[in-house]
């Protein structure tokens, strides 16, 4: 009858090297802080950079539709970081109303008065953009606006000048079109996962930029980079999450690299529903 492995003393030359865990901790920290504060500069993001700055200097409206985790707002947020004298970045809330939308836009443009009546927080927002410098208003999580901020929104444009971009998905084009204001925001710019060529330049920059291991994984290439490919779907989001708990699995185990059979089992579990035992029998 074998014995139970819990029931053998191991030899100490056997067993694996010793882990500082706090270590672990302390570098899976420092990358999932690069990947909130670092910009991985991508040509998806690139190609939208030059869409806003012709918008810019066209003063027309538009605005970024795509699925979720491809970036939208990352790169949104970092065009407003370049240039944030005259570029005012926001996100809608849940169910947000006109007042609520023009008060973060006053106060993201850091004005005196950004509180008061609808009628009131219009009329000084139209008055005050030119202005405070600003050349663009990003609206992220469009999805979110009532149709009282959407009409506002193309009045606001209409007594300022200032062009507005909208970003969200494409249940915003869908809102658009059933309130008659798609053609107010006619310039689109289709925001959709990265490319292959793309995706294999992402993540040569963040395993050399951002995880920075002992041992090269080499992400871009062969089985690593079909398992990536294929359980992110090429979703910026995804990936950073999937490699995140990667890392952390792989150097608990004490290798120097992402190891392939962590990330397949962390990457076939990632965003899979449950099914239970018995269904998963039949």
């Amino acid at each position: 009858m074998a014995q139970s492995q819990l029931a053998i003393q191991v030899p100490v030359e056997v067993l694996a090297p010793q882990i500082d865990l706090t270590d672990v901790l302390v570098k899976t920290a420092a990358i999932e802080e690069l990947f909130q504060t670092a910009f991985i500069p991508t040509d998806r993001a690139s190609q939208c950079f030059c869409w806003l700055d012709e918008l810019r200097l066209l003063k027309q409206c538009g605005r970024v539709i795509g699925p979720r985790e491809v970036g939208k707002s990352r790169s949104s947020s970092h065009y407003r970081e370049e240039d944030r004298k005259r570029v005012s970045y926001v996100k809608a809330w849940s169910n947000s109303s006109s007042k609520r939308l023009f008060s973060q836009i006053l106060k993201d443009i850091n004005h005196a008065a950004p509180r008061g009546k609808r009628q009131d927080l219009r009329s000084r927002l139209a008055g005050c953009l030119e202005l405070f410098g600003i050349e663009l208003l990003m609206i992220d999580n469009a999805d979110n606006l009532q149709r009282e901020a959407l009409i506002d929104l193309k009045q606001l444009y209409e007594e300022s000048g200032v062009p507005i971009v909208l970003i969200g998905s494409q249940d915003l084009d869908n809102s658009l079109q059933n309130f008659d204001l798609l053609t107010c925001f006619p310039t689109l710019f289709e925001f959709d996962r990265l490319d292959y060529e793309d995706f294999q330049k992402t993540l040569r920059t963040i395993e050399y930029d951002i995880l920075a291991l002992p041992q090269a994984s080499n992400l871009a290439e062969g089985t690593l980079f079909e398992i990536l490919a294929t359980s992110t779907q090429a979703h910026m989001g995804s990936l950073i999450k999937i490699l995140t708990k990667a890392v952390l699995h792989s150097l608990k185990k004490g290798h120097g690299k992402v190891d392939e059979a962590i990330l397949h089992n962390i990457a076939n579990r990632y965003g899979n529903p449950y099914i239970p035992p018995e269904a998963r029998r039949n």
